[in-house]
């Protein structure tokens, strides 16, 4: 097992503090979208999701009837693993997501989706940030993998190293599409099947062809964003997803 790195609980000056940041007056159309959506998805996770997303999720407190703030969630996370939460107003560029991850910083909207898009949103809203990616950041090998992904694109961006590009691919095929093998059979952990209504279901069926974690080839591997997605990789564990990944950023020339 690689050992974690240090992990800093002192707030970045670079985001704004996120206990500092106003927090939007939702109205019950808002709660009533995240209770469907909740609802919908607790019902599918047993028997399909890791037991370590599980564990998560109650843990953080997310199986709620209403939006819950970002700081209360942020604060329960930092309290496991020193992660945090940093409020955006939609997708950040590469870079400063990268920079974020790198100090443990996670960026999350604070917006929900309309009701009429209950099934999928092309734009990250509060329900596949935190519903999706929150709970895993109290992992502790999980945790470890995410800060060390930010630092190889930090590297990746800074030296203009083209496997930059092939970062996204990895993100994709990893944390938002993430299977993980079990001695139950396949789980998954991967944030955009988690929240996903569609996804959950369709990633372990017979439709998706299943590869073994593979970096390189996972780096050749397209994706659409638009469409249930055919191509998954599986890990073995989370201890193996942070080794296999550090040795493709050291063969890469992105180690630290």
């Amino acid at each position: 097992m690689l050992a974690a790195p240090a992990v800093s609980r002192t707030s970045s000056t670079r985001w704004p503090d996120i206990h500092g940041v106003p927090v939007p007056v939702y109205d019950e159309a808002e709660h009533a979208v995240w209770r469907t959506l909740i609802g919908r998805q607790r019902a599918l996770w047993p028997g399909r999701a890791c037991d370590e997303y599980l564990q998560a999720i109650a843990d953080t407190g997310l199986i709620c009837e209403r939006i819950p703030r970002l700081a209360d969630i942020s604060d329960r996370i930092a309290a496991h693993t020193g992660w945090q939460l940093v409020r955006v107003d939609g997708i950040v560029p590469d870079d400063e997501f990268f920079a974020m991850l790198a100090e443990r910083r996670f960026p999350s909207t604070d917006f929900i989706r309309d009701a009429a898009d209950l099934d999928y949103t092309p734009a990250p809203d509060i329900f596949h940030d935190l519903v999706g990616h929150a709970p895993l950041l109290i992992h502790p090998r999980f945790a470890a993998f995410f800060q060390q992904f930010g630092e190889a694109g930090v590297r990746a961006h800074s030296l203009g190293h083209p496997v930059r590009h092939a970062l996204a691919r990895l993100y994709w095929y990893t944390v938002e599409f993430g299977l993980i093998r079990t001695g139950e059979g396949l789980r998954i952990y991967g944030a955009g099947i988690l929240s996903s209504h569609q996804e959950v279901g369709y990633s372990l069926s017979d439709a998706t062809r299943k590869h073994a974690f593979d970096p390189d080839l996972i780096a050749r591997t397209d994706y659409d964003v638009w469409h249930l997605q055919d191509e998954l990789f599986v890990i073995d564990s989370f201890d193996a997803l942070e080794a296999g990944f550090a040795r493709w950023t050291e063969q890469a020339g992105l180690s630290g």
